[in-house]
């Protein structure tokens, strides 16, 4: 019976492996929304004025950038794909006529889709179906976030009814602690992300590069991944660039890195504070695992985790650590915060 009980569960996490990362997921952006229940209760308001805003502040927020998103990708996404043709020749002219530059640039503009875009445009409609899904999914995402929301602390006080004393009181301490770095990371993702595309609309637009509002949502998009979303941006953005001059294209990798070490070294410092303190290496080894593992909602979701791992080891593992572990590790993540 037990071992048939674990293929059985084992089968389950499998197969409903999708449903459990957008279940994580939803869970993420209620606890963000804990700071503003405990708000409203702490005034006596009743608790569905707090899960009334909560749902006004969540769905608010997605029809802006739906707004946003569709018709921006919708307009300039097309004409940019339609564009790619004289896109290329603009590139080429600006390259030098022969040489290891020039046979460098004819080999990445080779592709099809910069000589017959035509494809690429109707493979768009079929994009657009499996982005319709996604959107499907993060509406999903969304009603799951508030039924968290609004129910989410009474099944939280029937799970913890089934451990031990000493367990519970070590869950309520660390459920505390964990609901706010997770909250922090939510809140400060969102702000860092709508600033990178503001940013980055406003240089596009002062150096008149096409398509700015494009790359916009895309450079807050890509915020959302850490370090890879910077390469994933810049490169559209140099090309695209690069059509107005080569000083345009510099200014846009200088600028666009300038914003990238401010907001790595000092805006998330402030935004997040010193209670996510990840290096530089566990972030590109969190992210890069997630991503294998379970695709963009991977990454998204694997950061407050791993920012969730110093709790842990001070309420669990401390007691299988050598002495002095845990200040040694907190000692060296203030250093490098």
């Amino acid at each position: 019976m037990k071992i048939g009980s674990a293929c059985v569960i084992g089968y389950l996490v499998v197969r409903l492996w999708r449903f459990e990362e957008l279940l994580l997921l939803s869970l993420i952006i209620a606890i963000a929304f804990r700071p503003m229940l405990q708000w409203f209760e702490k005034r006596h308001l009743p608790r569905w004025t707090g899960v009334l805003a909560a749902g006004l502040i969540l769905f608010g927020l997605t029809a802006v950038l739906i707004g946003i998103l569709i018709p921006t990708v919708g307009n300039q996404g097309v004409r940019f794909v339609q564009d790619l043709p004289r896109l290329r020749d603009e590139l080429l002219q600006r390259t030098p006529e022969s040489g290891p530059i020039r046979r460098l640039a004819e080999h990445a503009l080779s592709g099809p889709a910069f000589t017959n875009p035509e494809p690429i445009v109707k493979r768009l409609v079929t994009w657009g179906g499996a982005a319709l899904a996604r959107v499907t999914e993060f509406f999903v995402v969304l009603i799951l976030a508030i039924y968290f929301v609004a129910d989410g602390g009474r099944v939280y006080r029937w799970l913890l009814a089934f451990l031990p004393d000493r367990q519970c009181e070590k869950v309520a301490v660390a459920a505390d602690e964990i609901t706010f770095v997770v909250g922090r990371y939510v809140v400060g993702q969102l702000f860092t992300s709508a600033l990178a595309a503001v940013y980055t609309l406003v240089v596009l637009r002062c150096l008149h590069v096409p398509d700015a509002g494009l790359l916009a949502v895309l450079a807050g998009i890509f915020d959302l991944l850490p370090l890879i979303g910077f390469f994933l941006f810049i490169i559209p953005a140099t090309l695209l660039a690069l059509t107005v001059s080569p000083t345009a294209a510099l200014l846009v990798v200088l600028l666009y890195t300038l914003y990238h070490l401010l907001e790595n070294y000092f805006i998330v410092p402030k935004v997040y504070g010193n209670r996510l303190r990840l290096s530089t290496l566990t972030v590109l080894v969190a992210c890069l695992a997630a991503g294998l593992a379970a695709g963009v909602v991977g990454v998204l979701i694997v950061l407050p985790l791993v920012a969730c791992y110093p709790v842990v080891e001070r309420m669990w593992l401390q007691p299988y650590l050598r002495r002095g572990t845990v200040q040694e590790h907190d000692r060296i993540d203030a250093q490098s915060s």
